[in-house]
């Protein structure tokens, strides 16, 4: 935890200073970008590899998948769509996501139930 006491801002540092914290920081800054890019590349290679066990490539191949496109990947969103659509809300997030939608489409079905209820209600109170 920082002593506030203990604080310089830049603007009572000297220009070497903040020049110094300055380059520090853009080092630091370089260093988690590599670090994160390598990560990245690493991921993309291990999920690019194709699936080693067979039963499960098998089993991929029943979901009308070609042994060439079976890479883990693959295995990877066929489970998250199984998971979404036993009810699994986390993975069905992450499908929105992965299709680039931050939000779910509205389900529109819902709202008219929704309005309808809301109309029933109105007319149960008129008729009482």
């Amino acid at each position: 935890m920082a002593n506030n006491e203990n604080l310089i801002p830049f603007s009572e540092r000297s220009k070497d200073e903040a020049r110094e914290c300055g380059r520090k920081g853009g080092i630091a800054s370089g260093a988690a970008r590599r670090r994160k890019r390598s990560m990245r590349e690493a991921a993309e290679l291990y999920l690019s590899l194709p699936v080693s066990d067979g039963r499960r490539a098998n089993k991929l191949n029943r979901k009308y998948l070609d042994y060439d496109d079976i890479d883990n990947q693959m295995a990877m969103i066929v489970g998250l769509v199984e998971q979404a659509t036993k009810g699994d809300a986390r993975a069905a997030t992450v499908i929105v996501k992965l299709l680039g939608e931050e939000v779910p489409r509205e389900d529109q079905a819902a709202d008219q139930l929704t309005k309808a209820a809301e109309l029933l209600e109105g007319i149960d109170g008129v008729i009482e």
